[in-house]
């Protein structure tokens, strides 16, 4: 399994003209995973070249503005683009609660599943046949989680009649 991460921004609260707040792509056997969406996101991704259709799952470590600022574009653009695939965020519950005020003034034309993070304690909160993701508590000055990305063994493929 291949697993590559662009690092989209790296800036902490104010952006520079040359470095842009936290958001990270992982690419995994081409999958992609946002992990965090500051501001400018969407600019980095279109400087890099990734499709934005490419991306169904996204996960928020927390709700310091330089962290999300940049998903109301995003999701945006993903609904002026003609998406229609849902889309899974993975965040602290509170965002759910910031996305539909948001969204309640612009319609999504897809589906937003959101599955709340536990600030209290490791959890599984994604799995398919290759990749689990958990999201672990982290020490911030509020909830804050992190997510461990990691590849499952793979099957062995034994063939009984040999």
């Amino acid at each position: 399994m291949q697993f590559a991460l662009t690092i989209l921004g790296s800036s902490s609260a104010l952006p520079t003209s040359t470095r842009y707040p936290s958001a990270h792509l992982l690419n995994v056997n081409e999958r992609f995973f946002l992990i965090d969406c500051g501001e400018g996101t969407q600019m980095q991704l279109r400087k890099y070249k990734f499709r934005f259709s490419r991306i169904n799952h996204i996960f928020i470590s927390h709700l310091h503005g330089d962290h999300y600022f940049g998903i109301f574009g995003l999701l945006s653009s993903f609904s002026l683009l003609g998406r229609t695939n849902p889309l899974y965020i993975y965040a602290h519950s509170d965002m759910e609660d910031i996305l539909n005020f948001h969204f309640k003034h612009f319609p999504l034309g897809f589906k937003i599943i959101f599955h709340p993070l536990n600030e209290d304690k490791a959890e599984l909160i994604f799995e398919d046949k290759q990749l689990t993701v958990t999201s672990f508590p982290l020490k911030h000055r509020i909830a804050s989680n992190g997510f461990l990305f990691k590849e499952k063994q793979k099957e062995r493929n034994i063939k009984k009649d040999m």
